[in-house]
């Protein structure tokens, strides 16, 4: 799937009205935090938007992974690698909205031009 991003004033945000059209949430639920907005602000070379194709199984071309390691009360943690990055990444409970009601064990990332 294709999702985009953007970054403004106050930080990293999925581009996702529909989940607050739908009554889900606010904009402060879209906000990329924890070591989710170091990944967009690299994957990204510190621009302000980018489209990153994502999914839950491996393709040609991903540029990096997320693996899902450990558990938290609210949201998951996950391991970011690519062949220049790898540090921690805190994904909250709008992941399983945008991957169908579960927390993937792997997401697979592409920048798309």
């Amino acid at each position: 799937m294709i999702q985009q991003f953007y970054k403004d004033k106050e930080g990293w945000f999925i581009d996702l009205p529909e989940f607050i059209e739908e009554g889900h949430g606010t904009k402060g639920n879209l906000a990329m935090v924890s070591g989710a907005d170091t990944m967009l602000d690299k994957l990204s070379n510190n621009k302000k938007r980018i489209t990153l194709r994502i999914e839950t199984e491996d393709f040609e071309g991903a540029d990096g992974k997320l693996r899902k390691v450990g558990i938290c009360f609210y949201g998951e943690n996950y391991m970011f690698t690519s062949a220049e990055h790898t540090h921690r990444v805190w994904l909250c409970p709008v992941t399983k909205y945008v991957f169908g009601g579960k927390y993937p064990n792997k997401i697979y990332i592409q920048k798309v031009a």
